[in-house]
């Protein structure tokens, strides 16, 4: 990386910095904001048999469950958001309640106590359904206007962070291709726990690889940028009557028009192994 591309990376850290900053404010706000809502819908909803309970869930549902049951739902009582993109936020205009279907073995007072619980419950929904939806809206509404405060400074930090990303994206392609038409050396990749290191390998064609690569170099480029003729040297091997054994040669050819991107890409993997020299 050149000293200008480091420059601009370290601005750019400082400018990723404060956009998570605003960000987490962004979403503490969003778990107050689900926090509040939740805490509405609980105050709502009541039963008198202290067997029963009544427990929002989440920010749009609560359900009525035995106190000694985590999971399983007698009835709930559920809110209906939609996105609104008229004014950019969540809108709750109607709701439900969902009532399973009960089978009873044995007929005796348990039966009742449950249906005397159901009944509460759902009464609360009819008699506060109105208030339940208005305070919700009212709740959404106001951490909308919250998070709305932050719209214009991450607006300006994300174009930033986007301009300065593209140019020291260019100023690398840049020190790159100066590189390449200086020459480029690999050596085998580090050894894994599961595979030997290699020279690296380039796809030329979408059906031709040049495999253990030992140079590169960009001989000419096109005016676009996107395609290059290279000089490569290889590894072969080829047999040895003197030893009678295959050795190692190194081979130099010239191959043109190659994507620069595959070139970018076989960088890429080169450095991320350890054999760029």
């Amino acid at each position: 990386m050149s000293k200008r591309a480091e420059i601009l990376k370290v601005r750019l850290n400082q400018l990723e910095s404060e956009m998570n900053k605003l960000d987490n404010r962004t979403h503490r706000l969003f778990m107050r904001k689900q926090n509040e809502q939740k805490l509405m819908l609980g105050s709502y909803f009541h039963v008198t048999d202290e067997k029963f309970v009544c427990q929002a869930t989440g920010d749009t549902r609560v359900t009525l469950r035995y106190a000694t049951d985590s999971y399983g739902d007698i009835v709930s009582y559920q809110l209906n958001d939609r996105w609104s993109r008229d004014i950019g936020t969540e809108v709750v205009k109607d709701s439900k309640i969902y009532h399973n279907g009960s089978t009873y073995d044995t007929l005796d007072q348990s039966i009742l106590d449950q249906s005397q619980a159901r009944f509460e419950f759902m009464q609360c929904a009819v008699d506060h359904n109105d208030d339940i939806i208005a305070a919700w809206n009212s709740i959404e509404e106001k951490y909308t206007k919250l998070t709305a405060t932050f719209y214009d400074a991450k607006s300006e930090l994300r174009t930033s962070i986007n301009d300065q990303s593209r140019d020291i994206d260019r100023l690398e392609k840049e020190t790159l291709r100066s590189k390449l038409t200086k020459g480029i050396e690999f050596t085998k990749g580090e050894d894994s726990r599961y595979t030997k290191g290699t020279l690296p390998e380039l796809e030329i064609r979408w059906d031709w690889n040049i495999r253990r690569i030992k140079s590169l170099r960009v001989l000419r480029m096109t005016a676009s940028g996107k395609s290059a003729d290279l000089e490569i040297t290889q590894l072969s091997q080829k047999w040895d009557d003197k030893y009678e054994s295959y050795k190692d040669v190194e081979e130099t050819n010239t191959f043109e028009r190659v994507r620069m991107n595959k070139v970018e890409s076989l960088l890429r993997r080169a450095k991320n192994a350890g054999s760029l020299v």
